[in-house]
């Protein structure tokens, strides 16, 4: 897939709205692109900026899939969405297990999530949420052939 319509999905998706900061909902995901670094490839680009909009908006992973975005895209969007009823870390656990190209993008993205989230929270209890799984998603991208 490539980014730019990934991102032009996002815009959709999202339109003009702002979080509580004022900042345009679609920068977070935009962050975090950016946090994957210049290495990352288009289905880990693509998935940054998808991931949130199931949990943003009213919109599903079905709604993804049904305007051509690429099915392992749509996969690893469905593996970053947190269960009802999953714990936080039962997530990551999830996360970490996921198989194949989508489960490779998923870790790639929540790691980079996490990074951002810790430099960006003013919550200790967040930080160290974040500080305490990092590792569990590190180690399972280490373990990718």
């Amino acid at each position: 897939m490539d980014f730019a319509h990934a991102v032009a999905i996002a815009a959709r998706a999202y339109g003009a709205d702002r979080d509580e900061a004022g900042r345009f909902v679609l920068a977070q995901p935009l962050d975090v692109a950016a946090a994957l670094g210049p290495t990352a490839s288009p289905t880990e680009l693509s998935t940054a900026v998808l991931y949130r909009i199931p949990v943003d908006t009213k919109w599903r992973v079905e709604h993804l899939a049904a305007i051509d975005t690429e099915p392992v895209v749509c996969e690893a969007v469905d593996a970053l969405m947190q269960r009802p009823g999953e714990s936080y870390m039962a997530y990551v656990r999830r996360v970490c297990a996921a198989p194949g190209r989508a489960g490779d993008a998923a870790r790639s993205v929540l790691a980079a999530e996490l990074r951002l989230g810790i430099v960006q929270t003013d919550s200790d209890a967040l930080r160290e949420r974040y500080e305490s799984s990092l590792p569990l998603i590190q180690e399972a991208l280490a373990t990718v052939d």
